[in-house]
């Protein structure tokens, strides 16, 4: 078995014994080692940077495709959240218009002493559009905004059966804390709004 030793004592003698062309076949064979190295890198950096422009090709692809289809789903989601919140709009702007018209009513009742005859007709109206009022929240209200309600009406039903006397300031507060409930949930503003009048 040869050992590290022989082996360069063996490659030693033959290049003395080439001599100058030795030398000469050594220098070549090093020149052309660097060509065909360089060669070889080149073609291999070719090679990787296809495989990579490739790669970031599709990358890109994939990306543009994944960018389209989030943008899809946000326009839907978008186009969906603001037809929710139109529909809560137009729905609270209905309730204010029945309480409106219901307040309306226990105001000219009280002040003018309406017949009984026209106070059958305007419980009636004051009972269909509370119950319309309802109906249109319970829809998509809250919680929140359906306890308002509640109050309300419950203490407008107790004035028109008598059982509590009409006092304005304490209907405005039960409106204004549903108003403020509503305002809440449409995202307007978180603080509340208050009477600050004289009345």
């Amino acid at each position: 078995m040869l050992e590290l030793k022989d082996v360069v004592g063996i490659v030693t003698g033959v290049i003395l014994s080439i001599g100058g062309g030795g030398a000469i076949v050594l220098g070549l064979s090093a020149w052309l080692g660097k060509i065909w190295a360089n060669r070889l890198m080149t073609a291999d950096r070719a090679k990787h940077e296809s495989e990579l422009e490739q790669t970031r090709s599709q990358f890109k692809h994939s990306n543009d495709l994944r960018l389209n289809e989030i943008k899809n789903e946000l326009d839907i989601y978008k186009e969906k959240h603001l037809k929710g919140h139109a529909d809560k709009i137009a729905i609270y702007r209905l309730v204010a218009d029945v309480i409106v018209d219901i307040l309306g009513d226990l105001d000219l009742v009280t002040i003018t002493g309406a017949t009984p005859e026209d106070a059958k007709a305007r419980w009636d109206r004051f009972n269909r559009g509370r119950m319309k009022a309802y109906g249109y929240l319970a829809m998509l209200a809250p919680q929140s905004v359906m306890d308002a309600i509640d109050e309300l009406m419950d203490h407008l039903i107790e004035i028109t059966h008598g059982k509590t006397p009409y006092v304005w300031p304490d209907v405005r507060k039960r409106v204004l804390g549903l108003l403020n409930e509503i305002r809440k949930d449409l995202g307007i503003d978180e603080s509340p709004i208050e009477y600050r009048g004289r009345l």
